[in-house]
């Protein structure tokens, strides 16, 4: 990771972590939490932030797309976290329906958490495909291909969609040849969609030493990192869940 995207990166997780802690504050009703310090932040630096990636960064950023990426990568990554989410949904759901008395307060407040993340994700998600993305879609794409896409869209159960990635569960994930910025998200979906026991092999063309500490971090007790290969030019990794 070069210094400067190392520098942006801790920037982000920054601004994450104040606000996780002022978001907090206000949930739990401390007697100082008037939302004048979350308005402070999100006024000097959150907005500020947004305001400076606009700027600089995405400018510089779209003909690299153009020539290196795929424009419709980041909508992408919102359905991984869409996926996650359903799943953890689906987890807390059926934890509660067997939970003691004395344990469904703190799990209904969790679930409650996490419907408020798929809400506010899926409300920009599907705002980004009206006000860009079907635009081009209506003016660039002949109407039979439109009639086409969305007969294939409407008639793929959701039991075919999710088939491809329980296949990929047991194939190596190389991300030698993604895309720096792409990488982590789809080894986290990876990881994300692991069954407790289950694990990959992450093939990558330098030491992911950064992202194993992201898992031990989010994932505590429950990552398996083993090194198969370390080195010069490939490494690769037995990413798990533990049993």
């Amino acid at each position: 990771m070069s210094e400067v995207r190392e520098a942006i990166h801790h920037h982000h997780q920054e601004l994450i972590a104040q606000l996780t802690t002022q978001v907090d504050a206000l949930r739990q009703r401390h007697a100082d939490a008037d939302g004048s310090a979350l308005v402070e932040f999100l006024k000097s630096e959150l907005l500020p932030h947004a305001a400076g990636e606009e700027r600089y960064l995405y400018p510089a950023l779209d003909p690299v797309i153009k020539e290196h990426g795929t424009p419709t990568a980041t909508m992408c990554v919102d359905h991984e976290f869409i996926q996650k989410y359903v799943r953890q949904i689906e987890a807390l759901s059926s934890s509660l329906a067997h939970a003691p008395e004395s344990e469904r307060a703190t799990l209904q407040e969790n679930l409650y958490l996490l419907t408020l993340r798929l809400e506010s994700l899926l409300e920009v998600h599907l705002e980004k495909e009206e006000r860009v993305y079907l635009p081009l879609f209506e003016r660039f794409v002949a109407e039979p291909e439109q009639q086409r896409i969305l007969a294939g869209m409407h008639d793929t159960p959701a039991e075919a969609q999710a088939e491809p990635l329980k296949a990929s569960m047991h194939q190596p994930l190389d991300v030698r040849d993604v895309p720096p910025a792409q990488r982590h998200p789809m080894i986290f979906a990876r990881f994300d969609a692991l069954p407790l026991g289950g694990d990959f092999v992450l093939v990558n063309d330098h030491d992911p030493k950064p992202l194993y500490f992201q898992l031990k971090f989010e994932f505590a007790g429950q990552l398996v990192w083993d090194y198969l290969e370390e080195g010069p030019e490939v490494w690769r990794v037995r990413v798990g869940k533990e049993a």
